[in-house]
């Protein structure tokens, strides 16, 4: 193989030993996080999977392992610049474009295997916004009998009390990983591709509430920026009446005051909600109220918008729009132009890191939508997932509301 078509570099190694001895300490420190290496000097190359519970995962299970890790990671986080470079420099994540599952991601996760590399895949997409398992979907056993790789199976702790996605300020509290299981080749192959996908979802099935309750995340403004999470009113029903202010949820259209405690309980009206229900609760009610109004409602704000498109290398820089979504369109404009984008043409949504929105649609185009730190791209992405009937309502399913829509 030709040495520059490697997508191993020795540099890799170089400089997460750097890394690891220099700032390791201070950031295991900040998230109280202690963990027992991982050796994977034998056996490998190995697919790594594990839960997802905030956006600092990856940098706590490369200080796990003691050697380096290649992650499968969006194409927007690689296309946007000095940080991006850097990631691909001295890390080199496997790109892998939201849109949809691609035989191009699997063909990048067929090379570094075979170059000895380890991958780290997270099967849930995105980092859970309520403490809860997110959805994987079943392709997850597929990949592994394609692989043909041993698989490790990771169960990451703490983490999301330390810092929910919804959150403004840090919380302090111990957090771990630990090595939940290994699959073997010999157990892969023994498996069928549903077998093996059931046993993966079991495996990282980690609640936050059925796991961490014992551990208190204390900090200053504990409940600063839940609105973000709950953005109905809980107590009066009313729709994105929601605020938050040190530790309490509050209402503009009542008297509400929920506390949010050092567990990740919200108190309200004299009942304990664990976050989970409490986004559950949520999104049902925003469902059934979007059902009753029909076509009358309409949900706005500004915003800043960058374009993209699956054969592009770089997006657009950010411009300034109004964003509209009603029962048929996202609508974007300002004093220059008007663009309609049909809601029958969504392939797939997600949100991106806190304050960011990603749209696919059928032909191609991509919007990343960035809303201003206070507003809630989840109750966005809700509400796009309700209009194009991604999920069928009803029982659970309002469970999955809210969770991304990508395929692995």
């Amino acid at each position: 193989m030709n040495k520059q078509t490697k997508h191993i570099k020795f540099r890799h190694r170089f400089f997460l030993a750097i890394f690891k001895r220099i700032l390791g300490p201070f950031i295991k420190f900040h998230y109280r996080f202690s963990a027992k290496k991982i050796s994977l000097k034998e056996g490998g190359p190995y697919l790594i999977l594990s839960n997802h519970t905030s956006e600092f995962d990856t940098i706590l299970i490369g200080l796990t392992f003691d050697q380096p890790l290649y992650f499968v990671a969006s194409d927007q986080l690689l296309n946007s610049g000095f940080g991006s470079w850097f990631l691909k420099y001295f890390f080199n994540p496997i790109p892998k474009s939201k849109s949809m599952a691609d035989l191009t991601l699997v063909k990048r996760m067929v090379k570094v295997l075979s170059e000895k590399g380890n991958i780290v895949l997270y099967p849930e997409g995105n980092a859970s916004m309520n403490g809860g398992p997110v959805f994987i979907a079943d392709t997850i056993g597929k990949l592994i009998k394609f692989l043909q790789v041993p698989v490790i199976l990771i169960n990451t702790h703490g983490l999301y009390l330390s810092s929910p996605r919804w959150s403004f300020h840090r919380k302090f509290g111990r957090s771990t990983m630990v090595k939940k299981s290994v699959f073997s080749k010999e157990k892969i192959e023994s498996m069928s591709v549903e077998a093996l996908s059931n046993s993966v979802k079991e495996e990282l099935n980690v609640h936050l509430y059925e796991t961490e309750q014992i551990i208190k995340f204390v900090g200053k403004k504990k409940a600063e920026g839940l609105h973000k999470l709950i953005f109905n009113c809980p107590s009066c029903s009313a729709l994105f009446s929601t605020y938050s202010k040190g530790d309490h949820l509050l209402c503009n259209q009542c008297e509400m005051k929920a506390t949010y405690d050092d567990f990740g309980y919200i108190h309200v009206n004299n009942s304990r909600l664990d976050l989970v229900t409490a986004d559950q609760q949520n999104k049902k009610l925003y469902a059934d109220a979007l059902e009753k109004r029909g076509n009358d409602f309409v949900l706005n704000t500004s915003c800043e918008v960058s374009f993209w498109r699956v054969e592009q290398r770089r997006r657009t820089l950010f411009q300034t729009f109004q964003i509209e979504i009603n029962h048929h369109d996202i609508i974007l404009s300002n004093e220059e132009q008007v663009i309609h984008y049909p809601l029958a043409n969504v392939v797939s949504s997600a949100i991106q890191v806190r304050t960011k929105l990603l749209v696919y649609f059928k032909d191609g185009t991509i919007l990343l939508i960035r809303f201003p730190k206070h507003i809630s791209p989840y109750a966005y992405l809700i509400t796009i997932q309700i209009y194009t009937n991604m999920f069928t309502l009803g029982g659970n399913q309002y469970g999955q509301l809210g969770h991304s829509t990508l395929g692995i």
